[in-house]
């Protein structure tokens, strides 16, 4: 935690405070996708047993947890949770099930008096630790409930749509190789269809269905999740795309020295491009697909300081012949696909700062107090919360979005 931090302001007005660091485990029963099931509190013994909790999520990959155990009791020198006399049994010890794999957690985290639902949990791996010196311990790791939706990898465009009318229109679609489809309705917020507006083209590139979702979601500070209803004895699941009243977009202002810990950005030029061309092969007509897009185009724009930078390095011209495309259109949507996350690379950061339950990727943090060059809008593609002996802290990746002083 910085030195004197206590109160840090957010962008709303409002004021978060940080004293003492807690979390909570509950552990789930019932149907492993249901949002409603039962969840009873894991017992004050396990809860001290608990070294170190962990969490972290991404725009690329679902989210996961980590907690480490202690896994020995030394007063009756035996395990305690994994290694246990008739641990497989029909019946096993109440310990041995605290951590079965496939068993569901709530994982919460924050500060005495606010804690936040970080995710709701499958334990997917049991790391034991029987080391030369010391005692046992367990890292028990999960991954969110939605990593059961992972099946086909899809590369697919869509042209002048809304993020919520693709994620209802994937949904819709039945599960197949050809096109995305996770074949569950998908429930969205009108209010916010409405606000959103359509892009020229959005590009999925060989992803999980339900992943391309996710990321598509945090871009927009949305929350994805897995609902279910029960109707005349029948279970209804769905997800939800849209806004959570839970989960507000937040945007931090965060100073080197005060309230970021530790900040490290990189401008990088190596690997700058200038322009890029997609070349591909039409079969029915036996003539070459080309798309090409360039600096200046509409819809390619970088900060201004950046651009100088890029001009004056001169950036290389790129050619991919190895993607999929069926038109020119699909090529000129893949090469301005290419050349815009490329800029968005030129400047990115790691950065640490006292723990904050709803910096998630897909937030913007503003950072200060580094100089013109590096001072702005960061945008944040992955963030790792931490709770153990040193207290709570969050870090973070993030690429520059924006230059300082600009709107």
């Amino acid at each position: 935690m910085a030195q004197g931090l206590e109160t840090l302001a957010r962008s709303d007005g409002t004021i978060e405070t940080f004293y003492v660091p807690a979390f909570r485990v509950k552990l789930r029963s019932g149907n492993p996708d249901a949002t409603n099931a039962p969840s009873t509190e894991l017992p004050l013994t396990v809860v001290r047993d608990v070294i170190r909790v962990s969490y972290h999520d991404s725009l690329t990959e679902i989210d996961g947890f980590e907690l480490t155990v202690n896994n020995w009791d030394a007063s009756a020198r035996k395990f305690k949770y994994v290694g246990l006399p008739n641990e497989l049994a029909a019946t096993p010890p109440a310990e041995a099930q605290y951590f079965e794999p496939g068993r569901m957690l709530e994982l919460y985290m924050g500060y005495e008096g606010d804690l936040h639902l970080m995710m709701i949990g499958q334990i997917t791996a049991l790391e034991p630790d029987y080391p030369s010196s010391g005692s046992p311990t367990l890292t028990v790791r999960g991954l969110n409930v939605l990593h059961r939706f992972r099946k086909t990898q899809h590369t697919y465009s869509w042209f002048g749509k809304r993020d919520s009318e693709i994620a209802r229109e994937v949904g819709q679609n039945s599960v197949s190789d050809s096109k995305p489809g996770l074949g569950m309705s998908v429930e969205i917020d009108d209010n916010a269809l409405s606000a959103e507006k359509p892009e020229d083209v959005i590009f999925m590139n060989n992803q999980f269905d339900i992943v391309f979702l996710l990321e598509r979601a945090r871009r927009r500070g949305y929350s994805l999740f897995l609902q279910e209803e029960s109707a005349n004895g029948q279970i209804q699941r769905s997800l939800f795309f849209g806004p959570s009243t839970n989960e507000p977009d937040i945007t931090y202002a965060l100073e080197w020295g005060k309230s970021l810990v530790q900040f490290k950005p990189t401008l990088t030029t190596a690997r700058q491009i200038s322009q890029v061309t997609v070349r591909g092969w039409n079969r029915r007509t036996a003539k070459p697909i080309v798309g090409i897009a360039k600096w200046g185009d509409p819809g390619i724009t970088m900060n201004r300081d950046q651009q100088a930078v890029a001009l004056a390095v001169q950036g290389n011209t790129e050619v991919v012949a190895d993607r999929p495309v069926y038109t020119e259109a699909e090529a000129k949507a893949l090469a301005k696909d290419i050349l815009i996350r490329q800029l968005k690379e030129m400047v990115k950061a790691n950065g640490a700062t006292v723990g904050l339950p709803s910096l998630r990727a897909g937030r913007v943090v503003t950072i200060t107090n580094l100089g013109d060059r590096f001072d702005g809008d960061y945008y944040v593609t992955d963030t790792s919360h931490t709770v153990g002996d040193d207290g709570y802290r969050t870090t973070f990746t993030a690429r520059r979005e924006t230059e300082g002083g600009e709107t």
